[in-house]
């Protein structure tokens, strides 16, 4: 079964898209590739166990999960985590467990933090953690009575009694020594600091019967589905219905998953998953070269290029929400200083908020045509005084298409050939498919590239390039499904394409499963993604229906026996 699948798992893989990635991967020296049929290899039937999760790692926070969460417990919104050292990213996902992990610099980070946030509490009222205290009761009730309940917060469990003995012997003789409000202050930094409040372990509860796997207790379910869908610890819904018992049977899950969707909490991680699946933090530190006469907008440019994407995958998500928008919608968002960069129609006072602001521009379906030709996606796969098919053929096929590209050999210079006032992009990347050494993987990538050649390095579209027609013809090599295998003309006629595309699809799946469990899939989670891609594709691409799909597969829901891998 395994071997019908993709190196990236993505459920489409075929003989022929593994053929021309291998051929790619060996360095085929075949002077000039001819583009490869579309035959594409039935999969065979997955068999699924009645349970079957893949591996449930403990995840330590976020930066982002960091503070969010102590915004929420605490009312600190400082954002302390932002000095903390950035997460190692896999695949370009910040929180795969694996790889994000505590380290001597972090670990003085998260002292820092600690102190720093405990602090803070103290200089005002503390009822707001510490009720009790407001309460006239007794010093010796208030303490545990504040541990067990801001302690059940910090946790998102209640104490376990040898937690609760720590941290009241903790809480005494520090009142003893130096009195009330720095034994509060004490305790805050040492549970901001504990193994329960960093990391988020899965609970040991009964064993399910069919399969051995563990079913998550209800304030673990609580953890997976505030974490998942909003960067945050449980609210005070989730941690009643955890209370009760409840967050079992997937018509509870389903419930909350849908409700807490629906929140203004969602909107934040619906950005951050598609900034780490695109690799939006690469605007940061990149330059473009701009004409003298918009010299005046270069400090601001690329940042508003990035808020014009996000705002288009925002507004996309949020109305309409499905794959088929995502890659036709023309909608684009537009400032005065942008809109002019653009050089298209807008008027400064046609947006709510007045010169400046952004506002949604229905602009020419046959120049913007979806998420691959917004100007901020294109001006960021380019170069500073030029476009790149390399990087937008390489972000098609490994980031839309989940194909797997080997890196470029060590001895290859990858230096783009310099601009040429008298040729086009596509005769100066000519040699990359004529060299053999190049060949094999750059008609892989370099055939989807040369399609987006209609927007320029900081995402103008252009019908010449130094008064030549831009040729925007391209071809996708080494696929196996039909529809998107073969020639093409131009990002629409590609789009519309990946529009009604099952690889798109699946490879969407795959990354948002990444993203929900925290880390890489493995064979055992094939019918997890499988679970999640029939509900995708039965609301014809629906993204929100997708997030709470993630919710119902057995990856969510459980974690294996002990004894398999964790």
């Amino acid at each position: 079964m395994a071997s019908l699948r993709s190196s990236t798992l993505c459920l489409v893989a075929t003989t022929t898209a593994a053929a021309a990635i291998a051929a790619c991967s060996s360095g085929d020296k075949r002077d000039r590739p001819e583009p490869i049929p579309s035959v594409a290899a039935p999969p065979e039937p997955l068999v699924c166990a009645p349970v079957n999760p893949g591996a449930a790692p403990i995840r330590l926070l976020t930066r982002a999960q960091y503070n969010n969460t102590v915004a929420d417990l605490l009312g600190d919104e400082t954002a302390p985590a932002d000095s903390f050292p950035p997460e190692n990213k896999v695949l370009g996902f910040d929180n795969n467990a694996s790889a994000h992990q505590a380290n001597p610099l972090l670990v003085n980070e998260l002292l820092t933090a600690a102190e720093g946030i405990a602090a803070r509490a103290m200089l005002g009222s503390i009822d707001q953690f510490v009720p009790c205290a407001m309460d006239g009761q007794e010093p010796d009730e208030c303490g545990p009575g504040f541990i067990t309940e801001f302690g059940k917060l910090a946790f998102r469990r209640p104490l376990e009694q040898v937690e609760l003995d720590a941290f009241v012997d903790l809480f005494e003789r520090t009142r003893a020594a130096d009195g009330f409000r720095e034994a509060v202050q004490l305790v805050l930094e040492a549970m901001l600091q504990s193994p329960q409040f960093l990391y988020r372990p899965d609970s040991y509860t009964a064993v399910t019967p069919a399969s051995g796997a563990i079913h998550m207790s209800p304030y673990q379910m609580a953890s997976r589905l505030s974490y998942y869908l909003w960067n945050t610890m449980p609210d005070a819904e989730l941690f009643a219905a955890a209370e009760a018992g409840g967050l079992q049977s997937e018509e509870e899950i389903e419930t909350q998953a849908r409700r807490m969707l629906a929140h203004d909490k969602a909107r934040p991680v619906i950005i951050d998953f598609h900034r780490q699946w695109l690799g939006l933090d690469d605007f940061s530190g990149i330059v473009r070269d701009l004409d003298p006469r918009y010299a005046v907008y270069e400090d601001v440019l690329l940042d508003d290029l990035r808020i014009s994407l996000e705002m288009f995958i925002d507004h996309t998500f949020w109305n309409g929400g499905t794959v088929e928008a995502l890659f036709t919608s023309n909608t684009i968002f537009l400032n005065s200083a942008l809109a002019d960069v653009l050089r298209i129609p807008f008027l400064p006072d046609s947006s709510p908020g007045g010169p400046g602001e952004f506002a949604p521009v229905l602009a020419d379906e046959n120049q913007r045509t979806g998420l691959l030709t917004q100007p901020g996606l294109m001006a960021l796969l380019a170069h500073s005084d030029q476009t790149s098919p390399v990087q937008r053929g390489v972000f098609v096929r490994e980031t839309i298409l989940c194909d797997h590209l080997p890196d470029p050999p060590p001895n290859v210079d990858t230096t783009p050939p310099d601009p040429d006032p008298n040729a086009s992009t596509r005769d100066r990347f000519a040699e990359h498919t004529q060299d053999p050494n190049c060949a094999s993987c750059h008609v892989l990538i370099d055939g989807v590239g040369f399609g987006f050649e209609s927007y320029d390095h900081i995402g103008r579209y252009r019908a010449e390039e130094n008064g030549i027609a831009v040729d925007v013809s391209g071809n996708v090599a080494g696929q196996g499904e039909d529809l998107i295998t073969g020639p093409f003309v131009g990002a629409r006629d590609l789009s519309l394409k990946f529009a009604q595309s099952m690889q798109v699809r699946d490879c969407i799946v795959t990354n948002w499963y990444r993203f929900a469990t925290g880390r890489v899939e493995t064979e055992a989670d094939l019918c997890s993604i499988e679970q999640a891609r029939v509900k995708f594709n039965e609301t014809n691409g629906d993204l929100k229906e997708l997030l709470i799909a993630m919710t119902l597969t057995d990856a969510f829901r459980y974690r294996p026996p002990e004894g398999h891998d964790q």
